[in-house]
C-alpha cells in the first residue's frame, strides 16, 4: 500500500501538480502513452490521489531502457535537451539525463533556499568553491549552473570550479577567500575530507561553510569536521544535499533537520520514534512536495513524481525510507520531552528520512552488508583520526568454497598507523554490524570469526581509491 504524505486539510500536497503531469505525459510523452497502454491503464480513469497512487512505478528497467530516449522527451523533441548529464553509476550502468527550463529554475529555487537559510550569502560576500566533478557529471555542473540564478535573487556570490583536484581547491580557497566574507566548500564528502585534513591554516582559518552531497555523512563524521575547521558546536556550517542524477535536488537539510538528527543520534528513544530505528541514523532532509511530489511503496522505497524535459511519473531508484511531516516530528518531539521548533521553508515542505539504497550493499551468506554500518564505525574516535572515510566492501570465495567478506580502507596521507590497527578496525566494524543489522548479529553468533571482515589497510591514494567521480564503496572479487 503506497503511503500518502496528507496535509492539515488532508490531501496530499503536490498532489494536484503530479495529476496534471501525469495527464500531460499521458498525452505528450509517446513512451509513457506506450507504458500505459501496456499496463491497460485508460488515463482519463486517474483523477484522484488514490487512482494516482495505483499507478505501477516506473524504473530505469521496466521504462527508461524499454522505449527509445527521444520517445521519453516531451513530444518526442530531442533538441528539447539544454544539457545531458550522467548517473555516477552506483548500481549499474550510467544513465543519460536531460536538463532545460523547468529543472534549472527548481534547481535555482532549492540552492536559494540552503544558500539564504544556511549560509546567509545574500548579505555576505561569498565564494563559493565548487569542488563536485565537471564534465557530464551533475554534481559540479548542476551547482555551477544554479550561480547565476542565485546572483539574479540577490545573492552576493561569485564561484570557482576546481572540481576533484585538491591542491587547486586548496589555492582556491588561499589566494581568493581573504577577498571574501566566507567561503562555501562544496563537494563530495570523503573528498571534502581529503582537502581539509592536514591543509594549511590558510585554508583551515578562513570562515568556512560546507555544502555535501553524493553520499550519507554520520553526526560523528560532521563533528569532526567542524573541529577542523575550527567551528564545533556550530552544525548549521554544514549542509547536506538528497540529490540524483535522475531528478537533481530531492531534498537539503535545514537548521530544523540537523537538530532533529543531532536529538536523535543522542535519544534511542527519540530515533527509534522517528525513524523507526536507533541503530543507523538515517539522512534527514527537508523536501517541497510541489516541486518533489513524494511517497513511499510497501517496500519503503520512494516514488518520485518531477517535471523535467525527461518527466518521471512515480519513479522509483530503491532509495527506502520514509515521510515525515512537520506536524508528525514536532508531536514526536513533544512526546520525548523536547520543545524544539519545527520550522520549513513553506507551508507545504515535509521531510524525508533516507536510509540508503537496497541495491548498494555487499551480498555475503545470502544478507546485505550496507555501507553506513561501516560508514559509522569508520566515524569513531580512535579510527577516524587516521582514515580518510573511504572504503571498499567486496565479497569473494575463499578455501572450501566458503564466501569471504573484505574490507579495504585507505589511511590519510602521510600517515602510519600502530600494529594492530587494522584489528582494530575490525573489531569495530564487526561492533557496528551486530549493533545496526539484525541479520548479521545472528549470522556472527553462529559463525564467529567466519563471519567477520579481513580488513586490509591502504595507503592513501592507491588503486582502490583514486579519485573518481564518486566513491564506490561495493565490488566484487576485489
Amino acid at each position: 500500500m503506497t503511503v500518502l504524505p496528507t496535509d492539515i486539510t488532508g490531501a496530499p500536497p503536490g498532489c494536484d501538480r503530479a495529476l496534471e503531469l501525469f495527464h500531460r505525459a499521458a498525452a505528450q510523452l509517446p513512451a509513457y502513452r506506450t507504458f500505459l497502454a501496456d499496463n491497460g491503464i485508460d488515463p482519463e480513469s486517474i483523477r484522484t490521489p488514490e487512482d494516482f497512487a495505483t499507478l505501477p512505478a516506473v524504473t530505469k528497467q521496466d521504462y527508461l531502457r524499454r522505449y527509445p530516449r527521444r520517445d521519453l522527451v516531451w513530444d518526442s523533441r530531442i533538441e528539447g535537451s539544454e544539457t545531458w548529464s550522467t548517473s555516477s553509476g552506483s548500481s549499474g550502468t550510467p544513465y543519460y539525463w536531460p536538463r532545460a527550463e523547468v529543472s534549472l529554475g527548481d534547481a535555482v529555487e532549492l540552492y536559494d533556499r540552503i544558500f539564504r537559510s544556511g549560509f546567509g550569502s545574500h548579505d555576505r560576500t561569498t565564494l563559493l568553491v565548487n569542488a563536485f566533478a565537471m564534465g557530464t557529471w551533475i554534481g559540479g555542473t548542476y551547482t555551477y549552473r544554479t550561480v547565476s540564478g542565485l546572483r539574479e535573487r540577490g545573492h552576493r556570490l561569485s564561484v570557482i570550479t576546481p572540481g576533484i583536484d585538491r591542491d587547486a581547491v586548496r589555492a582556491c580557497i588561499t589566494d581568493l577567500a581573504p577577498d571574501y566574507d566566507q567561503v562555501v566548500l562544496a563537494g563530495y564528502p570523503p573528498f571534502v575530507q581529503d582537502i581539509l585534513d592536514g591543509a594549511d591554516p590558510a585554508v583551515l582559518h578562513q570562515d568556512l561553510k560546507i555544502l555535501l552531497a553524493g553520499e550519507s555523512v554520520t553526526e560523528q563524521w560532521r563533528e569532526y569536521i567542524l573541529d577542523l575547521i575550527g567551528a564545533s558546536g556550530d552544525p548549521g556550517r554544514i549542509r547536506l544535499i538528497y540529490g540524483t542524477a535522475d531528478a537533481g535536488v530531492m531534498g537539503h537539510e535545514t537548521a530544523t533537520s540537523v537538530a532533529v538528527r543531532r536529538l536523535a543520534a543522542a535519544d534511542s528513544r527519540l530515533a527509534t520514534a522517528l525513524f523507526g530505528t536507533a541503530e543507523v541514523l538515517p539522512t534527514l532532509v527537508e523536501y517541497d512536495p510541489l516541486l518533489r511530489y513524494t511517497e513511499v511503496d510497501d517496500e519503503d522505497r520512494f516514488l518520485f513524481t518531477v517535471d523535467n524535459t525527461l518527466p518521471l511519473l512515480r519513479y522509483r531508484i530503491n532509495d527506502v525510507g520514509r515521510i515525515l511531516t512537520a506536524r508528525e516530528i514536532g508531536d514526536t518531539l513533544r512526546e520525548c520531552g523536547y520543545r524544539a521548533p519545527v520550522e520549513t521553508s513553506t507551508p507545504d515542505c515535509g521531510f524525508l528520512a533516507l536510509r540508503g539504497r537496497t541495491d548498494v550493499a555487499a551480498s555475503f551468506y545470502a544478507l546485505n552488508i550496507y555501507p553506513d554500518s561501516v560508514r559509522a564505525a569508520l566515524a569513531e574516535p580512535g579510527v577516524r583520526e587516521y582514515v580518510t572515510g573511504k572504503f571498499v566492501l567486496s565479497t569473494r570465495t575463499g578455501p572450501k568454497l566458503r564466501p569471504i567478506l573484505g574490507l579495504a580502507v585507505e589511511l590519510r596521507e602521510s600517515v602510519v598507523p600502530a600494529i594492530g590497527f587494522a584489528d582494530m578496525v575490525r573489531d569495530r566494524v564487526v561492533r557496528s554490524l551486530i549493533r545496526t543489522n539484525g541479520e548479521y548479529r545472528r549470522l556472527h553468533a553462529e559463525l564467529g570469526a567466519a563471519a567477520e571482515p579481513i580488513v586490509a589497510v591502504d595507503p592513501f591514494g592507491g588503486n582502490a581509491f583514486r579519485y573518481n567521480i564518486k566513491q564506490r564503496y561495493v565490488r566484487n572479487d576485489r
